[in-house]
């Protein structure tokens, strides 16, 4: 069995031979294949090239397109800062308030911004290494989007005092990426992940998360077309993990503060999910210690099909490769399925 083989069977909760393994790598890619970060995220060869090396070097079951969380608004009109070696970022807000919006457009995913280079890295790993492993593409959840348009102040002041404005800012930032997401399903993704790190409890409470975040992502997931989706939220997201789930997700994405085995305790088998290996483990850590880490993330996870080993979040991009090693020798040693 093979990589896509096995996702494809882990994506439907079902056994394959043993847990797939799929680390959150974005900058551990262009690090490892020695290139500036800046070609990484405009340059859809050299991205597809990273992934493909990446998985390749380290048995990794799947490729991953994502490399920054302002692809969706720059492509809308933000304005977006490009450091030489690192992600691109929003230094400034783009709008004064949400009635700001007209300055803003719904983007053609096959035109604007750099839209085209993530629609073009899935299609050449698709025609590359599309037998061989799962192809997966990244969406930035709509409430993060906005966020970043807006601005924490502004968002947090809309959140009190004009949620009607704010929701019809959401309403076109979850335009926008429904949008892109049928396009990257379209160019050969076999699932789509949907981070929204802004949708984090540490950042904003569970009735707010209900609010300004929860109904947009579910409207997105409904929109999948049956292709799979895994939502990942980053920080400790126990308060929130009835909602998660009732997005329709098919998988959780969960970050290292979260207790995996309550999850998988309190919904059994009928949600999948990724995680939890700490990032900071894999970075700092030594080898024992991040297989003793896998091992217990599966024995959390379960031998059940519906467990996918990876990080709680972003790899770090100095990472030892022999830490990342031993997240597969923790699958084949432990995750084997009876």
């Amino acid at each position: 069995m093979n990589s896509r083989e096995r996702i494809l069977k882990a994506l439907a909760l079902e056994k394959s031979d043993r847990i797939p393994v799929v680390p959150f790598i974005i900058t551990f890619a262009a690090e490892y294949g020695k290139v500036r970060f800046i070609e990484y995220a405009t340059n859809p060869n050299v991205l597809a090239k990273s992934q493909e090396a990446v998985a390749r070097r380290f048995q990794i079951d799947a490729v991953y397109v994502d490399s920054d969380p302002v692809v969706e608004i720059e492509a809308m009109g933000a304005r977006v800062h490009y450091p030489e070696d690192e992600s691109a970022v929003v230094l400034e807000p783009t709008l004064k308030t949400p009635e700001d919006m007209t300055l803003l457009r719904v983007p053609d995913p096959e035109k604007d911004g750099r839209l085209p280079v993530w629609i073009n890295a899935i299609q050449i790993l698709k025609e590359t290494v599309g037998e061989e492993y799962a192809v997966f593409a990244n969406i930035n959840g709509p409430f993060a989007a906005a966020a970043q348009l807006l601005g924490i102040v502004e968002t947090a002041k809309c959140m009190r005092k004009s949620s009607s404005s704010l929701s019809r800012l959401l309403d076109l930032t979850t335009q926008t990426i429904v949008e892109f997401m049928k396009a990257e399903i379209l160019a050969g993704a076999d699932a789509i992940i949907l981070g929204d790190p802004m949708s984090s409890t540490n950042v904003i409470s569970p009735k707010e998360f209900e609010q300004f975040s929860f109904p947009y992502i579910r409207r997105i997931i409904h929109q999948s077309e049956g292709t799979p989706v895994i939502l990942h939220i980053c920080g400790n997201t126990t308060k929130i993990i009835d909602k998660m789930v009732e997005t329709g997700a098919t998988y959780l994405e969960l970050d290292s503060s979260v207790d995996l085995a309550e999850v998988r305790r309190k919904f059994g088998d009928r949600i999948g999910l990724i995680g939890n290996v700490s990032p900071t483990l894999l970075l700092t850590g030594s080898q024992e210690a991040v297989e003793e880490s896998c091992r217990k993330a599966i024995e959390a996870g379960g031998l059940t099909g519906t467990y996918i080993l990876g990080t709680g979040c972003e790899l770090p991009k100095k990472t030892p490769y022999a830490n990342l090693d031993a997240m597969i020798r923790a699958a084949e040693k432990y995750g084997k399925y009876l």
